[in-house]
């Protein structure tokens, strides 16, 4: 089931002060509904679209398939999506909707790293469990709240793995770095500049781009003007896009990197210049071979008409790890609260899904290991060395695996 609602307008202090009224608003978190309700916020318009239409898909995709095979415990899941725009000035007044008036009982959201930290403070306040699956900046989980849960690696882990690859392994030490107005692009381009300089790289940067388009190749030019070895773009994929095809016009013959924001078909699958070869963390591995795995992208794509990119799966996998959460509360007997799914989602068994094997650290970060991989062809090339555990669910698509260390 889903329905969608849009966003509405409204300021900081309105939904500050939300806030602080949810401790004594709504439900206490039991659910006597016919259906167990998800939230998912997300930008369902706007510039970062792409990847919240992404991540809305993969999540709708979970709940139908869940649903047509009885849903959980009987009873169906029911997703509630809202638009945030990406703006963090429509994130508030949105959840406080969710969780008081829809009384969902889990929050997934959002695709913005600033939207989501609203939805992390709203979280707390509320006690409903709170699981992001694009948002990368460290400090979401790094905050001590024990509601808050991230399901693909953040920004730390993926910019490591650029400067084992780019400054270890292939001993490129002279790199500037080029980043996004974006909450996204700020802190994860110091993120890397500080590990990358912590290797022993000489990182010129972070060059800003401004929120008008039409200042981005000054800054692109200024990145580029002393032939660095390597430029990393931590940008959204239009900004990836403009910076790439300004470095492939200025004649830059180095490597071109980036994070996850350039994982998305709406970059790697432009056929412009600059983008062929780009190097960029790659979070989902579309070659996987696992029966699951190859089931999800059939009917991702008989729903779609397209194949899924990395936030399709990592939302696919989040509902399935909610859905999961909430059948061994039943099958327990324990009442269905926030306050239970919180506990089960922190003490959960490693989950099997198509994104790979995940397991929540301490903080409830995501602990899987990133993987690399370069654009050939329009499609994304995982680095041989860099491959994923590729053992099947053993139990089917999004089932749980045993009990055990990663």
């Amino acid at each position: 089931m889903l329905s969608v609602a849009g966003g509405r307008r409204g300021g900081l202090a309105r939904w500050v002060v939300l806030v602080l009224l949810l401790a004594g608003a709504g439900p206490a978190g039991a659910t006597g509904d016919a259906t167990w309700k998800i939230g998912v916020m997300g930008a369902l318009s706007g510039p970062k679209a792409p990847y919240g239409v992404a991540h809305l898909q993969g999540a709708r995709l979970a709940v139908e398939e869940i649903n047509a095979r009885g849903g959980v415990a009987g009873r169906p899941l029911e997703l509630i999506a809202v638009d945030d725009r990406g703006e963090m000035g429509e994130a508030g007044p949105l959840a406080v909707r969710l969780v008081t008036e829809e009384g969902v009982l889990a929050l997934i959201g959002s695709v913005d790293s600033g939207v989501t930290h609203v939805l992390a403070m709203i979280a707390v306040k509320s006690h409903v469990p709170h699981l992001t699956c694009v948002a990368t900046d460290p400090s979401l989980t790094r905050a001590g709240s024990p509601w808050t849960f991230r399901t693909l690696a953040d920004d730390e882990r993926q910019a490591a793995a650029l400067v084992e690859e780019l400054v270890i392994r292939q001993g490129r030490r002279r790199l500037a770095l080029v980043a996004g107005s974006s909450r996204y692009g700020r802190m994860g381009a110091r993120t890397f500049a500080r590990l990358a300089r912590a290797a022993g790289a000489v990182v010129d940067g972070p060059h800003l781009l401004p929120a008008d388009p039409a200042g981005w190749f000054p800054v692109v030019d200024r990145a580029r003007a002393d032939d660095p070895e390597a430029i990393i773009l931590w940008t959204l994929s239009r900004e990836g896009k403009a910076a790439a095809g300004r470095l492939a016009a200025l004649g830059y013959r180095g490597v071109i990197a980036g994070g996850d924001g350039l994982a998305t078909p709406d970059f790697f699958a432009d056929p412009g210049p600059g983008i062929d070869g780009t190097l960029v963390t790659c979070p989902y591995d579309e070659s996987n071979p696992a029966p699951a795995h190859r089931a999800f992208q059939q009917a991702f794509q008989a729903r779609y008409g397209r194949a899924p990119d990395s936030f399709a799966a990592h939302a696919y996998d989040t509902v399935g790890l909610v859905a999961a959460a909430l059948a061994r509360l039943a099958a327990a007997g324990v009442p269905p609260t926030r306050a239970a799914l919180r506990d089960e989602l922190a003490a959960a068994p490693p989950y099997e899904g198509v994104t790979g094997r995940l397991v929540f650290d301490a903080t409830g970060n995501d602990r899987r290991p990133v993987q690399l991989a370069r654009v050939r062809g329009g499609r994304l090339a995982l680095l041989p060395d860099r491959s994923p555990d590729r053992r099947p669910a053993p139990n089917g698509r999004g089932a749980a695996a045993p009990e055990g260390p990663p």
